[in-house]
């Protein structure tokens, strides 16, 4: 889900600090209204009250009066009261042609935002592009960077993976260098909700525990509160049942800035999903039967249709499977926009075992037939070739961006040094000036120093654990592990991760976890051979190269690194005394066979293997098959 948020970290003016407690109509000017929006963000509750009493005055011109509306429509947005704000909207559509391109920018934001929730996909993703298009003249504003989010959000929603990465992530590249935690936020939450919906889901959590990191730092509960709902649903399709609970109580307290409106609904909607996906059944379709009783976006009551027809199934109610497998299907039928998506695919297979049940074999074959055939279609394209090296070029083109911001920093302070330097020299020639002109040179080469060990570590180290990070890992595999001699006999690649590594930054700590990170990389790295690679890739991810070896060789080093990281006792300060276990993927490519090495195959092989090893148990290997 998304909310519709904007601004930046700057201190509330002291106009909007008193916004929460002064009534008075005229206490707000109308440049401050067009300022409001970090007030709507911070206390937005308060700040709604506010604009509703000021819009029962008339104390404003044309120009204000459309800040005033918008602003707030802005707070029913992120309050998600949704029937006031389509009134707001309404109220505020006559005064278009007085409007600023600055307003209209965000009037349409918003309007492309309400489509969304009300599953007016397509027509989402049209108003948005307009919004886009009005809110280019200045790329640095919020609204730009908010239209951009949403209708990257949109593209994801349809399907359409590759045009919601590339706007995203070229977005990305070229704000990195403001530094804004805001815009970076908006930015990596999107982006973690597209590879949420692609299947990705490592990169999700990484995007999305990156987008928590910015929100929280700047105290934007509404952005929290969403972002720890995206984290609560990757974790729920990883079945990882207990830290997806987990997030939804960390979500239902982060709810607190707002009364029980209308949000309540995703709240009640994950926790149901996740009963009836965990196979409560008999739990799960009470919490449906309460989800669905609140107002949320059609699409999902779509998918609580579909998890409500799949338990009755279960119970053998297959009368009401039937009810509400035609629901679902009429809300789809509705929602041209998600036509052939994963989500509409899903009712043959549905179909195919209501059939199945009601004893109508050859017609449940087909429906099963169907759904795996469109399926396999599916993942074809949003797993294509083109689209994994439009990813990983745009994350590299980022990365590059912010090398090139180091170097920027390094020449300006480089500039600045010589410009004190010549004007110290031009005041005082004596001692002294000498000095201090030598004190400035040194402080140079100590900003110069930490900038080229900035720059090197960007490289070719992951910071934390000291090992070889992704980008060292990807040019080493191209440029060195994809040319190897067939003699070499073949070629085997580890992807593992921590175990139940989240339990571990939210019970002990994150100085603990990054402790933990730091011994098991160093580990895995003494159980390797001298030319084996081993690289951090995020967070608790790892992955190791090894060449020239044979499979059972690969499987005695995946045993021990096994052992080795849940032989180890990690001891706090605190005094906590705990160990830790890992999950591996092993996946082989045996030169002798003369088969063309495919490395985007073989790593994905590595990753399907690790997730095999999870949903086994975990502490264990899996080799690809």
């Amino acid at each position: 889900m998304l909310f519709s948020l904007s601004f930046s970290v700057s201190a509330i003016p002291e106009t909007e600090a008193t916004a929460a407690s002064d009534t008075t109509p005229g206490a707000i000017s109308e440049n401050a209204l067009r300022d409001f929006e970090e007030s709507i963000f911070l206390h937005p509750q308060q700040t709604y009250r506010k604009l509703v009493t000021l819009a029962q005055a008339n104390d404003f011109s044309n120009e204000g009066r459309v800040w005033l509306l918008l602003r707030k429509a802005q707070s029913e947005n992120v309050l998600t009261l949704y029937k006031e704000m389509d009134a707001t909207l309404v109220t505020v559509a006559p005064l278009a042609n007085v409007m600023t391109n600055e307003q209209h920018a965000l009037w349409l934001y918003l309007q492309g935002s309400r489509m969304h929730q009300t599953g007016n996909i397509s027509g989402a993703i049209d108003t948005l592009k307009y919004a886009v298009e009005v809110a280019k003249e200045n790329t640095n504003s919020t609204i730009y960077v908010l239209a951009i989010r949403e209708l990257g959000y949109g593209f994801a929603l349809s399907g359409d993976y590759y045009r919601a990465t590339l706007i995203l992530q070229d977005a990305y590249k070229n704000l990195v260098t403001l530094n804004n935690p805001f815009f970076n936020g908006l930015l990596e939450e999107s982006l973690g909700d597209t590879y949420n919906y692609l299947g990705n889901y490592t990169k999700a959590i990484e995007y999305y525990e990156g987008a928590l990191t910015f929100f929280e730092s700047i105290g934007y509960q509404p952005h929290v509160a969403s972002t720890l709902l995206g984290l609560a649903m990757v974790n729920r399709k990883l079945e990882s049942w207990d830290d997806a609970l987990s997030y939804f109580n960390r979500y239902e307290i982060a709810l607190s800035f707002t009364d029980n409106h209308s949000e309540n609904f995703y709240l009640h909607y994950g926790r149901a999903m996740t009963m009836a996906e965990k196979g409560e059944c008999n739990l799960a379709i009470g919490a449906i039967d309460d989800a669905l009783s609140l107002s949320g976006p059609i699409d999902y009551n779509a998918e609580l249709y579909k998890k409500r027809a799949l338990c009755n199934l279960t119970l053998d109610n297959l009368s009401a499977a039937k009810q509400d497998l035609s629901k679902a299907r009429t809300i789809f039928n509705g929602i041209e926009a998600l036509h052939n998506t994963q989500w509409h695919l899903e009712l043959d297979y549905i179909a195919g075992l209501v059939a199945f049940k009601d004893n109508r074999f050859e017609q449940a074959f087909e429906y099963i037939h169907m759904y795996y055939k469109d399926f396999l279609e599916l993942q074809r394209l949003n797993n294509s070739e083109y689209v994994t090296q439009v990813q990983a070029t745009m994350e590299a083109e980022r990365k590059d961006k912010e090398i090139a911001l180091l170097k920027q920093q390094t020449q300006l302070q480089a500039v600045t040094a010589r410009e004190q330097s010549l004007k110290v020299r031009q005041k005082n020639m004596m001692l002294s000036g000498v000095a201090l002109i030598f004190a400035l040179l040194l402080i140079f080469v100590i900003f110069q120093n930490k900038n080229a060990k900035k720059l090197l570590a960007l490289s070719i180290r992951d910071e934390l654990t000291g090992l070889h990070n992704r980008r060292y890992f990807f040019d080493y595999f191209e440029n060195n592990l994809v040319k190897l001699n067939p003699n070499h006999v073949g070629l085997a690649l580890i992807s593992f991760d921590i175990d139940n590594f989240k339990h571990i930054n939210d019970n002990l700590g994150h100085h603990v976890g990054d402790e933990v990170i730091k011994t098991v990389a160093q580990t895995a790295a003494n159980t390797l051979r001298t030319n084996d690679v081993i690289a951090r890739i995020g967070g608790d991810e790892f992955i190791i190269a090894l060449p020239r070896t044979t499979l059972l060789q690969a499987k005695e080093i995946a045993k021990r690194i096994l052992e080795n990281i849940r032989s180890h006792r990690f001891i706090t300060k605190e005094g906590a005394d705990f160990s830790v276990t890992a999950s591996l993927g092993v996946a082989y490519h045996d030169q002798n066979k003369f088969i063309a090495l495919d490395v985007k195959s073989l790593m994905e092989s590595a990753d399907t293997a690790l997730y095999q090893s999870k949903r086994a148990g975990k502490n264990r290997f899996t080799v690809a098959a």
